[in-house]
């Protein structure tokens, strides 16, 4: 794997009729969601990203960073969530929010998990 490039895996939780299991347990039967992993890869350290934290600081690189991997996992067929930015670069979910709202008036598409389209 290269420098900087991760696998992320996300666990999805279907409560969808197709992909029901039944499993069960000791104490007798039980009806639980099917879990699907979708292993993603994604860029955490881009080959930019010194210049910008030198030139530009830490907030515009967390800006390129939650750019940069919002769009990594679209296209791979998945949308991250905030709490999976929160995993991946280690900031509060209310910065990323306040990160992301700066992106969006800046006119930058940020796909996301669990956002209403404004």
């Amino acid at each position: 794997m290269d420098f900087g490039k991760l696998k992320y895996h996300i666990v999805m939780k279907s409560r969808t009729k197709g992909f029901a299991v039944r499993r069960s347990t000791l104490f007798g039967g039980s009806t639980e969601a099917a879990e699907m992993k979708k292993t993603l890869r994604l860029t955490l350290i881009g080959r930019n990203d010194e210049d910008i934290l030198r030139s530009q600081g830490l907030s515009e690189l967390r800006r390129k960073r939650i750019t940069r991997l919002t769009h990594e996992a679209q296209r791979q067929g998945m949308l991250l969530s905030y709490e999976d930015l929160n995993a991946l670069l280690l900031s509060s979910v209310s910065t990323l929010k306040r990160d992301i709202n700066v992106l969006e008036k800046q006119g930058c598409s940020i796909p996301l998990k669990g956002r209403r389209k404004q």
